[in-house]
């Protein structure tokens, strides 16, 4: 296949020129996103039943449902939720489960808990929910001048041209008010009239409502007949007959004031500082963010000249700005290493030989975008997380093979045979180098839950680039080097004694190279001992950072673009108190310097979701902010903790900032699960536990809990008895009660100039609503109007607002993050232990969760991908050179590298991250065996050609022939990730040099491992595997001279 190639040099370019234009189309095309997209099937299902509390929700409707759930095959995590009137359940199944039987397997289960429901309960719902729910981008509208129904026309009308997209999944408008039709009953007209509640509803139900009339067949023909009977403008409401008389007619507006107005407002949102009406916009999975914003601000353009000049449209948490920069800075990168080794490869091999080894970067990064966008993935950061990974591996084939050339070449080789020599010789060895660097990744296929769905691109990244790499390094390297190829002039004379098969003679080598030979060959002399000082180095360093070293973290954290802020304060709060509680934190964050915008939404924020537990039950408030330009300001970290330090000054709320990160979703660092019989059960151990954490407990930050809001509720005790006597029923108080609170909704229409229905609601005018109103309330009985205080008593009791429940179990959650002085291990460690101390009844389960646990499942994970990985590359190591003992040499190495990395933390005195380092160890385990099996190759085929040569002077030659090859790939790959270990970004396509940058901060620690292991290993590997080599041979000299020793002893 080479030789048919180098034949057909024109063909075979031209096959690479379509690859490379194929590329740029991927590149072009593919969609781009932040983060990659999780698909994890997460099932809601809802029910409801009027005139329920929460407790009883928990009894009637919500342990009837889980009963049934629980039992589904599959089933992950079971989060129950008890409202007033209401009961949720939110399932999440395996991530291996698909969506559309996870679906088919709740209803099943649904329809089985219905038969245990009271009659009267509502159809449950049951729905797909996301477990990344964020919107892409958000709409403000703010006019301060404006009427607000003007600008909730507006936000409707982008809305509806917003959907018309295809790309967009979902539009939300928040911060509006829903419109109504409100009827203000005139209490003294309804007396004078004599005119009860019930008639009222009567008329309205008798007069709304869709009427079937038929045909009727004529001599003419059929002819269908209608009756009108909904309500279609508001003056069918304002006309409603109520009562008639042989007089007269009292209508609905006789004895209301009818309007059309604004329902009362329960949240709003606020966009630094000014109240507007937002539009959340979602867009669809697999279809391009950048191309989605831009259809959407075209939208948005469109309206600019139609609306008043006092109307402003803005955006705001616009992440096309962080994919862009995340995209473009990383590229910038990987170009800058591009340049790197073509610097390298130019010194040491010349410029032609430089540019066909640099070609292998750009063509092989490009190739496989086109394949990923084919396959139908994303351009996320995962994916250039592992273009980044496989960037140190991508070029060690096609080095080795030129290198090879080169040396031919310089024997005396023209470029043609050179090349197609040097890709049949190198041919199994960069195979089997292949196959081992892509066999450490396969375990990472099977990478279980959310996090598995997080990095599942991964592997699959880096084994398309590696896969194109090594086709790139075989077939084309050869073509392209027999047209550009050229001999290099560097020690021509070292690598022509060292191409030939002749005797090996050290005194025919000088400068580096001879010198190496020269201190290699007094080591192998005595390899026990430097083994011995390799094993003890090996051992320190590995246990000095498990005693001494600072702990690990989950994933790195990078300089954010975006930060949040959640405001809790405890009680019956209005809406207006939440925003005067709200304003001082807005205040704070608007006026910090390197704040761009901010975006503040209140209201009941009910917890459920798909993180443990939901969010605290005393939240109000949520505040979004967005940082300027990174050029302009301080490091987010910095800004988040001067931000911190004064909000935490402001009394009777509490306040947590932190940013927002990408990574996979695990909620907060450390996250407490207390789970118990029943809800009175666990208040008092999670109270004792949240107050140990606030005394005691030194670097947890952001702490929150769900242990209940202490909530007054009014409870209207019915003496049921003595209301019967007055012809009183429950529906009829209640009736008249909602008169005073919420209104009763009696009916719908839909006007003319809206697309949605509007609800008519009756109540009593705003005077008439308090407390003190409810004993006043008249309905009709057998005795006339009589207040209900006649048979009701009110009473204040506390309540709460929800229960929670976890796998069937009343759970409340304690939630924290970890400050820079500890780790998520160490905290968890101490409060286990605090737990063990108090003997906690046997029925009361305490489980640490959130990153801690996710932390704990990624590393045994890691761990365990670690083995197999080791043991699948001993598999191939064995058929490839059938040989345990140079398999087991080759895999030596690994532990070198992984020796590296412990000894660059301990150095540095840096945390080591379950995802970035693990990762970064077992990439380094695919790169550091391919530097042995070079040179352990190289060792059997001159052992071959040269059987009469002994041991030591065959692993001579073969690492002084393999130094320059390996020098080359350890150094190229060093070098093009050097400037990322240092937390510098180098972009030399916006000739930007940033130091902890967004990019850097984020990939300094897999860079770092990478630069730590490889260094670490390549010096040792040089040193290391010919002591290994020749310890055989050693032990057998040791043994024969112990055996004649023993023989004189004993012939003596």
């Amino acid at each position: 296949m080479i030789e048919f190639l180098v034949d057909r040099k024109r063909t075979a370019l031209a096959i690479l020129v379509v690859l490379i234009f194929a590329g740029i189309f991927g590149r072009a095309n593919i969609p781009l996103e932040d983060n990659p997209e999780i698909i994890v099937p997460v099932v809601y299902i809802g029910v409801s039943l009027n005139g329920i509390s929460p407790q009883d929700a928990e009894r009637l409707l919500l342990k009837p449902l889980e009963d049934e759930v629980r039992g589904i095959e599959g089933v992950d995590e079971l989060q129950g939720f008890a409202f007033e009137n209401y009961a949720a359940v939110i399932v999440q199944f395996d991530a291996a489960d698909s969506m559309k039987l996870s679906m088919d397997k709740v209803r099943d289960a649904v329809n089985d808990a219905k038969v245990n429901f009271p009659e009267d309960t509502n159809d449950p719902i049951v729905r797909e929910v996301s477990v990344t729910d964020d919107p892409n981008i958000i709409i403000v509208i703010n006019a301060e001048k404006s009427t607000e129904r003007y600008v909730l026309n507006v936000a409707r009308q982008i809305k509806k041209d917003l959907e018309l997209i295809p790309s967009i999944f979902e539009v939300e408008i928040v911060g509006a008010r829903d419109e109504q039709l409100e009827a203000v009953i005139n209490r003294s007209q309804i007396e004078n009239y004599n005119i009860t509640f019930p008639e009222i509803i009567r008329a309205v139900s008798n007069n709304n409502q869709v009427v079937t009339t038929g045909e009727i067949e004529t001599a003419n023909g059929q002819f269908s007949v209608s009756v009108p009977g909904l309500f279609e403008t508001a003056k069918d409401v304002y006309d409603l007959p109520i009562r008639s008389t042989n007089n007269s007619t009292i209508f609905l507006s006789d004895i209301a004031d009818i309007k059309r107005n604004f329902k009362e407002r329960e949240s709003y949102t606020k966009v630094n500082g000014v109240r507007s009406v937002s539009l959340m916009v979602k867009k669809g999975r697999g279809t391009n963010l950048i191309e989605t914003a831009d259809k959407i601000e075209e939208v948005v353009d469109s309206y600019i000249d139609k609306i008043p000049e006092e109307v402003d449209i803005s955006y705001i948490l616009d992440s096309r700005a962080m994919t862009v920069d995340q995209v473009n800075s990383l590229q910038g990168n990987i170009l800058m290493a591009t340049l790197f080794v073509l610097l390298i490869t130019m010194l040491a091999l010349g410029i032609r030989s430089s540019f066909i080894v640099g070609s292998g970067i750009p063509i092989s990064i490009l190739v496989s975008l086109f394949i990923l966008y084919i396959a139908g993935y994303d351009y996320n950061f995962m994916v250039i997380f592992g273009i980044l990974v496989a960037l140190g591996m991508l070029i060690d084939g096609s080095l080795v093979v030129v290198e090879f050339a080169d040396r031919k070449m310089v024997e005396g080789l023209n470029k043609t045979e050179a090349f197609i020599y040097a890709a049949k010789r190198m041919f199994w060895p960069i195979v089997a180098s292949a196959a081992t660097t892509l066999a450490v990744f396969i375990p990472l296929f099977f990478w279980p839950g959310i996090s598995g769905q997080f990095m599942k691109i991964l592997p699959l990244t880096i084994f398309i680039v590696l896969f194109v790499a090594l086709i790139y390094s075989l077939l084309f390297v050869p073509v392209i080097g027999s047209v550009f190829g050229k001999a290099s002039n560097s020690s021509a004379s070292n690598f022509k004694n060292l191409g030939s098969d002749s005797d090996f003679d050290i005194d025919k080598l000088r400068g580096a190279l001879g010198y190496y030979v020269s201190i290699l060959n007094r080591i192998i002399k005595k390899p026990i001992l430097t083994l011995l000082i390799l094993i003890s180095a090996l051992y320190i360093v590995i246990s000095s950072y498990f005693a001494y070293g600072p702990g690990m973290v989950f994933f790195s954290t990078s300089d954010p673009f975006f930060g949040q802020a959640k405001i809790a304060a405890r009680g019956n709060l209005s809406i207006n108190e939440i925003e005067r509680l709200s304003a001082d934190v807005e205040k704070i964050i608007t006026d910090t310097d390197g704040i761009k915008s901010v975006f503040l939404q209140t209201g009941a924020f009910g917890g459920i979701g798909s993180s443990a537990g939901g969010s605290s039950e005393d939240t109000i408030a949520n505040l979004f902010f967005e940082f300027t330009d990174r050029s302009t300001r301080d490091n987010g970290h910095k800004i988040i903790s001067k931000i911190r330090d004064q909000v935490n000054q402001i009394s009777g709320i509490k306040v947590e900032v932190s940013e927002l990160q990408n990574g996979p979703p695990v909620g907060k660092d450390l996250e407490i699960r207390i789970m118990g019989p029943s809800t009175d059960a666990i208040i008092p151990i999670t109270k004792k536990m949240r107050q140990h954490i606030d005394k005691n407990v030194d670097g947890l930050i952001s702490v929150e809990d769900t242990l209940p809001v202490p909530l007054v509720e009014w409870e209207l005790i019915i003496d049921k008895p003595k209301a019967s006597q007055f012809g009183a029923d429950v529906f009829t108080i209640g009736s008249a009660v909602n008169l005073v609170t919420n209104g009763v909704m009696i009916g719908k229409y839909r006007p003319n100039d809206v697309d949605d229905e509007l609800e008519i609601f009756v109540r009593y005018s705003e005077d008439q609503r308090s407390i003190d109103q409810l004993d006043n309330i008249m309905i009709e009985t057998n005795y006339g109007s009589v207040p209900i205080s006649n048979f009701v008593k009110k009473k204040p009791k506390r309540n709460v607002s929800f229960i929670r429940r976890y796998d069937a179990r009343n759970a409340m959650y304690i939630k924290a993050n970890v400050d820079e002085s500890t780790t998520v291990g160490e905290k968890s460690a101490e409060l286990g232990k605090w737990v063990e101390e108090q003997k906690f009844p046997g029925n009361i389960e305490i489980v640490f969760g959130g990153e801690n646990e996710e932390q704990n499942e990624s590393m045994k994970f890691v761990i365990q991908a670690f083995i197999i990985s080791i043991l699948i590359m001993a598999a191939l190591l064995v058929t490839q050179f059938n040989s345990f003992y140079q398999s087991f040499i080759i895999l030596s190495a690994v532990l070198m590298s992984t020796a590296g990395v412990f000894f660059g933390l301990l150095v540095f005195d840096q945390q080591f991250s379950a995802i970035m380092h693990g990762i970064g160890i077992i990439s380094l385990a695919g790169i550091v065996v391919n530097n042995n099996i070079i040179l352990i190759d190289a060792f059997n085929f001159i052992r071959k050609k040269n059987k009469d040569l002994d041991v030591a002077s065959s692993i001579l030659k073969a690492s002084a022939q393999r130094l320059r090859p390996i020098f080359l790939t350890t150094l190229t790959t060093m070098l093009g990730l050097i400037p990322l270990a240092l937390n510098y970004s180098i972009d030399p396509i916006s000739r930007e040099i940033a130091y902890d940058s967004n990019v850097s901060s984020f990939w300094a620690p897999l860079a770092q491992c990478i630069v730590y292991g490889l260094s670490f290993s390549a010096i040792l590997t040089l040193i290391v595997t010919p002591c290994l080599i020749v310890l055989p041979s050693h032990l057998r000299e040791i043994l024969k001279k112990y055996s004649r020793s023993n023989s004189k002893i004993i012939n003596a």
